[in-house]
């Protein structure tokens, strides 16, 4: 009977497959093309002036089923890549001698993600789920593609209720077992002994009888909220680790929906940290906006072939966040409706305490000394950052839809007002078929 259903999804006459009713398959093939950053000016050799490295390859390969009782995905990701980009090399090494990074490639093929999730409604009233996110919509940032917060279920085991119509109560137990070996532990004893070690080990150190201020290993359990009203406005609310406090977080967000317009608003406390920038192959170019305090705000509108989002993000602490403000900005049009798109994003991040845009740190033994090279470079290496230089980062693009056939191609660029002209770019590429 499978395999008759299968057979007749087949059309000889055109040679094109059709999946059965529900099943949706994909496979993307996209790529960065090249990496590169480097400075316009105050540089000391060539290798500060540019440094450029290709990007890889990567193919994600999906398929979905749909039904009104059930769904599932399963997408794994794989790319061909370089284990040895320049950037990530030890000053002094022959890989950052090299003038021409190009050259020193160590091509690997790679297993790099695996997106999959579960859903299953036995009962209109309830949904059972396995490592599929459940959002409330006030939390969205559109531009960037990120939730703030929000998440009535998550990367776990969770549950659903929906006893009347517009309310949704979650309930979630994260799975925490990764390829590392990292689990979601029951027993209150290991926590026990362990914040006994770390006490020990803190008093032999000589550090004093610390009391350890986060813990991965109590019982985690979430829980989220949210309701629709009028069929236009929905309000939402989040808890993450309600047992274990020390690394408790919340959120409370609001969506409107009005003719054109929607609206996004939502407080997170502890949410961790966001990405607010276009690119993220590298440490020195990927931007966050953390801290315990966050708000977030977005407004999207629609008329015709035209549209327009404008999205922000503030950390209300400027010492608990590398960048304290994120603004962005895109607008869109459809050359050909449903066919053809140009878009146009860009985006700014700023840390409050700036002070000209020169970067100040201290480590141990050492107060307040400058660096030549600006602060998104020296993220960790023990480093107490003070002020950020401002990021600024715009993003053209295209989308172009044939049959099943979707082309997309993007110029990430942003610059650093450091003192140095520091840049990066990226030239994103991709194919994705679908059917």
């Amino acid at each position: 009977m499978g395999s008759a259903a299968f057979a007749d999804s087949y059309d000889g006459a055109t040679d094109d497959y059709e999946l059965p009713q529900g099943f949706t398959f994909y496979n993307e093939v996209s790529s960065d093309l090249v990496e590169a950053k480097g400075s316009f000016y105050n540089h000391k050799d060539k290798d500060q002036q540019y440094q450029v490295e290709f990007a890889g390859i990567s193919e994600k390969v999906g398929i979905s089923y749909d039904s009104e009782k059930f769904w599932f995905e399963l997408a794994p990701k794989f790319s061909l890549k370089d284990n040895n980009q320049h950037w990530n090399q030890p000053a002094g090494t022959d890989y950052q001698k090299t003038d021409d990074a190009l050259n020193n490639d160590d091509l690997s093929f790679c297993w790099t993600g695996l997106d999959w999730g579960v859903r299953f409604t036995p009962f209109d009233i309830v949904d059972f789920v396995l490592h599929h996110d459940t959002w409330t919509p006030g939390g969205y940032l559109p531009i960037v593609d990120k939730h703030v917060g929000g998440n009535l279920t998550g990367e776990g085991a969770g549950l659903v209720f929906k006893p009347i119509d517009g309310l949704r109560l979650g309930l979630e137990i994260p799975f925490e077992a990764t390829f590392g070996g990292k689990a979601n532990y029951l027993d209150a004893e290991w926590e026990d002994v362990r914040r006994a070690e770390e006490r020990a080990a803190a008093v032999a150190a000589g550090q004093g009888a610390k009391e350890p201020t986060n813990s991965n290993y109590r019982f985690r359990i979430n829980a989220g909220v949210d309701y629709k009203l009028l069929d236009m406005i929905t309000v939402g609310a989040f808890i993450e680790n309600i047992i274990n406090r020390d690394a408790r977080s919340y959120g409370i967000y609001a969506n409107a929906g009005i003719s054109f317009l929607d609206f996004n608003l939502g407080y997170t406390y502890n949410g961790g940290a966001t990405q607010v920038s276009f690119m993220d192959w590298d440490d020195s170019v990927k931007v966050t906006i953390g801290g315990h305090h966050k708000a977030n705000l977005a407004v999207a509108a629609s008329f015709g072939d035209f549209t327009a989002q404008l999205e922000a993000l503030m950390n209300f602490f400027n010492k608990q966040s590398f960048y304290d403000l994120y603004a962005g900005l895109k607008v869109g049009y459809d050359l050909l409706p449903g066919k053809f798109n140009v878009a146009l994003a860009a985006g700014v991040a700023y840390d409050m305490g700036n002070d000209k845009g020169r970067i100040r740190y201290r480590e141990q033994g050492e107060a307040n000394a400058k660096l030549d090279e600006p602060m998104h470079n020296k993220k960790g290496s023990g480093a107490k950052w003070e002020v950020a230089a401002p990021m600024v980062e715009i993003q053209p693009g295209l989308t172009y839809t044939t049959g099943k056939n979707t082309f997309g191609a993007k110029l990430n660029l942003q610059y650093w007002l450091d003192g140095e002209g520091s840049y990066a770019a990226s030239a994103p590429l991709s194919w994705k078929y679908t059917f």
